[in-house]
């Protein structure tokens, strides 16, 4: 660089400076449109110190700062401007924290802000942008950049003690920019309003894509959101999918989740294995089921599910890998884990069918049936949809198996039509009349055929009503589970199980029901009328009442 380039490249902060200082009193437009000019032309041979020393401005940013950067959006090219501000963005992430000392920490504060102001830069930039082609050409590169720094910002606050007084009065709720996850997520919503049609943007405002985006819990599945409607907007290319690959070792546990929910979300799609990107990808979901983060094996699990619909053959070619994690998901200290799990070997199951399930069958169907009195709803609803699935996909290798298995499930079943999560009730219905068919119960059996049009609550009093004809051994059958269910459930299965004790009550009477058990009943129904939740309270009086054992209630009761 020559003597005169030099000298004009250490006097473009100032020259700048001069131009920011005057701009707020030229408002006349000529004036400001030669100020603005000398800006472009500044760029045009000095890019790289007009973009440093615009990034020293404060944030958030001022009215002159994002006036600035816009018209270099305008004048400048634009995909040479964004790509240094990629580049610097990368780099920034990269830095390595300095030592502790108070001069250190300063500048480890300042450079917390950079990519924050990096990020707001580039949507001013893209936002200057009449037409989408540049963008879209960047979105490769863009993407995966404003996704990292997505990650990078989660969960985190704006470090106040590098913002100026009047910034940190102005940031608190007032703008954006006091949220450094929702600034990043503005960024990005800037870029794909100037590429996509507007119908996406709908769909994830719809969807609420990004507000699941910036919250730190619901994060993974607005991440699902967003790979979803990029997937039919038809932006997500092999380039971003090779990136997001790597991200599935980082150190990083958010870079970690927000590869993993991605790529559950691209198992869905054909259209990805026919352009060959999944071809790596269900090993490595296989390998995150065991990833620390729960949240990690989640989306793995949610990931080898969806593999049904996006790699089905891939999926048959490497079903031992695929079940094996899957079931032992069944077994994680996360109830999402399991939930997931239980959703995904539905999935599973359903395409190989119970002959290429092979032996892990048994062990599927006897793990499953340990969630149906879970205290979560979550695990409730997924094991019902499991059990409907196996009873569908039952070969006759199988049938005699399950249909053991009914005999001491059944009851549970006809209990949790009554559940007090309606999503629950109705995988619950579902279940029951896929079993129906291998039930031993020829009424019962019948019933739940014909009564396809009932509700679950319906439908389980038609079977109350069907066991009244049955033997005392099937009436008790029910009414042990659903003992089971009041003494031991939660406060919620608790009200509903004496409930569905009171139905059987209503068709079947009491004369089933062992003397000493009449006593222990009517002794248990007192206790609960004590009960903490006020739903027992009422169940149990009504129970107590409807079933005349008042009377053994207060013989029961301790002298």
């Amino acid at each position: 660089m020559g003597r005169t380039a030099l000298l004009v490249f250490v006097q473009v902060p100032e020259i700048l400076s001069i131009i920011y200082i005057r701009m707020p009193t030229m408002q006349q437009d000529t004036l400001r449109r030669v100020l603005l000019e000398a800006v472009s032309v500044l760029a045009l041979y000095h890019p790289g110190a007009v973009i440093d020393s615009l990034l020293q401005k404060q944030l958030p940013m001022d009215s002159g700062t994002v006036e600035l950067w816009r018209v270099l959006g305008r004048k400048f090219f634009v995909q040479q401007l964004l790509r240094a501000l990629m580049e610097k963005l990368e780099r920034s992430g990269n830095d390595q924290p300095r030592s502790s000392s108070a001069e250190a920490e300063a500048d480890d504060g300042q450079a917390a802000l950079e990519p924050l102001k990096i990020t707001r830069a580039i949507g001013e930039v893209v936002s200057t942008q009449q037409t989408p082609e540049a963008v879209q050409r960047l979105l490769p590169e863009l993407l995966p950049v404003l996704l990292k720094q997505i990650s990078a910002t989660l969960g985190k606050e704006m470090p106040f003690s590098q913002v100026s007084t009047r910034g940190k009065l102005f940031l608190k709720g007032h703008t954006s920019d006091d949220n450094p996850c929702r600034l990043s997520l503005e960024t990005l919503e800037v870029v794909l309003r100037t590429s996509l049609e507007e119908k996406w943007l709908r769909l994830l405002r719809k969807q609420g894509a990004w507000a699941a985006l910036e919250d730190p819990r619901a994060h993974h599945d607005g991440v699902c959101l967003l790979t979803g409607v990029l997937l039919r907007a038809g932006t997500v290319s092999l380039p971003v999918v090779l990136v997001l690959t790597q991200w599935l070792e980082a150190p990083s546990s958010n870079l970690r989740v927000m590869a993993a929910a991605f790529f559950a979300e691209l198992m869905k799609d054909p259209a990805a294995q026919a352009r060959r990107c999944l071809q790596p990808v269900l090993g490595a979901l296989v390998e995150k089921a065991r990833d620390p983060s729960s949240t990690v094996r989640q989306m793995a699990a949610r990931g080898l599910g969806n593999a049904v619909s996006g790699a089905p053959e891939k999926l048959r070619k490497r079903k031992g890998a695929v079940l094996a994690a899957l079931r032992r998901g069944l077994e994680d200290a996360s109830a999402e884990v399991v939930a997931e799990s239980l959703l995904a070997l539905a999935k599973v199951v359903d395409e190989l069918r119970g002959k290429a399930v092979g032996s892990a069958f048994k062990d599927i169907a006897r793990a499953t049936r340990a969630f149906f009195d879970a205290e979560q709803a979550s695990l409730r609803s997924a094991a019902f949809t499991l059990y409907g699935v196996l009873a569908a996909a039952a070969t006759r290798r199988w049938r005699p198996f399950f249909a053991r298995e009914l005999g001491s499930t059944w009851a549970s079943l006809v209990l949790h039509l009554r559940d007090p999560d309606a999503g629950a009730a109705t995988a619950c219905q579902g279940a029951l009349r896929l079993c129906a068919p291998l039930l031993e119960l020829r009424r019962v059996r019948q019933g739940i055929a014909v009564g396809t049009r009932l509700s679950a609550a319906e439908l389980q009093d038609a079977v109350c009503s069907l066991l009244a004809q049955e033997s005392r051994e099937h009436q008790q059958r029910l009414y042990v589970a659903a003992r089971h269910c009041f003494l031991e459930g939660c406060a919620e299965l608790r009200a509903a199980a004496l409930d569905v004790a009171g139905v059987l009550v209503e068709h079947a009477g009491t004369e089933w029901l062992p003397g000493p058990e009449a006593t222990l009943l009517a002794a248990a129904l007192r206790a609960l009328r004590g009960d903490g939740d006020a739903r027992v309270q009422q169940a149990a009086a009504r129970l107590l009442r409807d079933s005349g054992l008042e009377g053994a209630a207060g013989a029961a009761e301790p002298q």
